[in-house]
């Protein structure tokens, strides 16, 4: 136990710390903040999330049909609002603008126009179309009619002559259909959520890898720079220090995941995105598939869980490379490829729809299969055991010069 506190304490180097922590700043808000900042980005998503926020208070987690009619009221009360946010715009009414009707055909009109015209805008024209837009409630009409045109069409058995995706595998056409028997399919998930939940997801995994990468790298590199591998090879105890080294990096690695995930997940679940966490991850207002019917709680936790693996297989990787470095020049010519592969290339492919369908490969037309993430990182994790374990049994043997 006292070796493993040497080598824990090794690998907590305040300086490479300090440069982890100023490096992780940097690179949240570079790329992870801005789906935190637009967690709902648009007004359109702003109006979806807030219409499914109601709707999961009054209705719970899926909405029946004697609450879809409840919906026709609704959207009457939406459409007198905005003929009452009409009257305070004195422009809209010069224009013959007296309600969301006459406003959609203005806007029709104007359209036709403009591109009859050439695609050439009349600035006059844009303006007040964006101040009533602005300035009234024009985008939960718009995403109220949305959401009541899917529900008819599904609930009318339109949606089964629907045209699917060519690289659609038979397994997803079943469970597809599985989902069309099934209540799931009068869910309101909002798509923001998931789209922002995907997004930052991905962000988080390639952050994971790199900071493991940079804290792990330099560990056994500094044994070798400064000589003391011959001193701990000349004892019994220090023939195996590389397992007490990996076992201090996977100590470490476990714990500034958690802390990452935890970093993370503050600004994140303060957009509260816990009001939906008993929904399906099936919704009216997107087409995505999912594989499993779990909640987004579960799908939360899972997500995390799989984070956590990919980071274990990274640290054993990165562990595994490092004792081939006798300086920090090749170190570094390790640890780029080992980044460019974990990081934005897999780590972003695991985090992308995860368990929802998708081409095994952005644009390869053939479909992927259930859990392949799931099977994409457990193959990292068993390829990084079997590297350090035969590491480890080839030391013990190694003749010392």
């Amino acid at each position: 136990m006292r070796l493993l506190g040497w080598e824990l304490r090794k690998i907590v180097n305040p300086g490479i710390i300090a440069a982890v922590v100023l490096l992780g700043v940097v690179y949240y808000f570079l790329f992870a903040e801005f789906y935190i900042q637009y967690f709902c980005n648009g007004a359109n998503a702003e109006a979806e999330f807030a219409l499914s926020s109601e709707w999961a208070v009054k209705y719970g987690v899926t909405m029946e049909a004697s609450e879809r009619a409840e919906l026709d009221a609704q959207l009457a009360d939406e459409l007198e609002i905005f003929r009452k946010g009409l009257l305070l715009i004195p422009e809209a009414l010069e224009a013959g603008i007296v309600d969301y009707g006459s406003f959609c055909e203005y806007t029709d009109r104007y359209l036709e126009r403009t591109a009859a015209g050439g695609n050439v805008a009349d600035m006059e024209q844009e303006r007040l179309r964006w101040q009533i837009m602005g300035r009234t409630n024009y985008y939960r009409i718009q995403a109220l009619e949305q959401f009541i045109a899917s529900y008819d069409r599904v609930s009318s058995g339109g949606i089964s002559g629907r045209t699917l995706p060519d690289y659609y595998t038979a397994a997803m056409r079943r469970r597809d259909n599985e989902l069309m028997q099934s209540e799931q399919k009068y869910g309101f998930f909002p798509t923001c959520v998931y789209d922002s939940t995907r997004e930052y997801g991905r962000y988080l995994a390639v952050w994971c890898v790199l900071s493991i990468i940079l804290l792990l790298s330099p560990v056994l590199v500094r044994d070798r720079l400064c000589r003391t591998r011959a001193l701990q090879w000349s004892s019994s105890c220090g023939r195996t220090i590389l397992r007490t080294q990996m076992t201090a990096a996977c100590i470490v690695g476990f714990v500034v995941t958690v802390v990452n995930l935890v970093v993370y997940g503050i600004p994140f679940l303060r957009q509260n995105p816990l009001i939906f966490k008993d929904f399906g991850l099936e919704s009216l207002w997107g087409s995505a598939a999912p594989w499993f019917d779990w909640t987004y709680g579960t799908y939360l936790i899972v997500l995390a869980g799989l984070i956590l693996v990919l980071s274990m297989a990274t640290i054993l990787l990165t562990v595994f490379l490092s004792q081939y470095s006798g300086n920090y020049i090749p170190m570094l010519l390790k640890a780029l490829p080992l980044f460019v592969v974990l990081g934005p290339t897999i780590g972003s492919w695991v985090m992308d729809n995860t368990f929802y369908f998708r081409e095994l490969w952005k644009g390869l037309p053939i479909g992927g299969f259930c859990g392949m993430e799931t099977v994409m990182a457990v193959f990292l994790l068993v390829l990084g055991i079997g590297f350090c374990v035969s590491a480890g049994m080839r030391q013990s043997r190694v003749e010392l010069y």
